[in-house]
């Protein structure tokens, strides 16, 4: 949904609740609750995942990016439209200035939606291996095959037009069963919705193929989807070789690998 049909839809419900005393109270009491108005951003901020915009389209006609701020096109300042990446912007920059920190850092990405995180962790340095299960593309092609590409086709088409191909590896797989190479990875970045027990076996398989010294992110760690990931986060405080970063931004939870 673009902005100014959100912006309408939202006017419309104001409207409607101002003229109704009952109607306005249920709209308040359900803003003034956190978990429901996370529910309500939440899903705001992933409509996006759905509509018919393609990486390729969205990308500026501009040479390889460079710095950070050549990658805005992916983003969003507002947390119910995050952009291509459904980032916000701390995050992104976190993101990217720490690939950018590290040489040529081997990177997994668990869960590429549109690709537009690959693309900026490739932006920045990274050599990715995205894997994502094809049930997006399977939900786009049932959706009336609007597009006359694939997502994938589209964020191939991207990285391939920014010189950025080489640096990604797009493969359709279950992260729960793709092989993990130990000690390979410099950094892992799971995005995906889970419940208790898998995102646990999750990170047990994937925690193997994280270099010492490197990272593993989890992603949405606040939000109502994934509220697994603070419960699997609780269970990891007393591990051994693992460090929890208190800084982490946004929804991020940043575990290190100290051994």
């Amino acid at each position: 949904m673009s902005n100014s049909k959100l912006g309408s839809v939202v006017s419309s419900l104001v409207a409607r609740a101002g003229n109704k005393p009952r109607l306005r109270k249920l709209l308040d009491d359900v803003l003034e609750d956190e978990q429901a108005r996370d529910v309500i951003l939440h899903r705001l901020g992933t409509l996006q995942m759905h509509n018919d915009e393609r990486i390729d389209l969205q990308m500026p006609q501009r040479a390889k990016p460079e710095r950070f701020e050549d990658l805005i096109w992916l983003l969003s300042s507002n947390y119910a439209n995050r952009g291509m990446a459904l980032l916000m912007l701390d995050e992104a920059v976190w993101l990217y200035d720490t690939i950018q920190q590290m040489s040529s850092p081997d990177i997994v990405e668990l869960g590429r939606a549109k690709g537009g995180t690959t693309f900026l962790m490739a932006a920045a340095g990274g050599k990715v291996l995205s894997l994502e299960n094809g049930k997006l593309e399977a939900m786009h092609e049932r959706a009336g095959g609007k597009s006359e590409v694939s997502y994938d086709t589209a964020l191939r088409n991207a990285l391939d037009s920014a010189d950025l191909g080489e640096r990604v590896d797009i493969v359709v797989a279950d992260a729960e069963t793709y092989p993990v190479v130990q000690d390979a990875y410099d950094l892992v970045f799971v995005d995906i919705a889970l419940p208790d027990d898998r995102e646990k076996r999750l990170f047990d398989r994937w925690w193997a193929g994280v270099k010492p010294g490197g990272r593993l992110v989890l992603r949405d760690g606040r939000e109502p989807r994934t509220p697994s990931v603070q419960s699997l986060v609780a269970k990891l405080t007393e591990k051994p070789d693992l460090v929890i970063d208190a800084t982490s931004p946004g929804v991020f939870v940043v575990l290190e690998r100290t051994a």
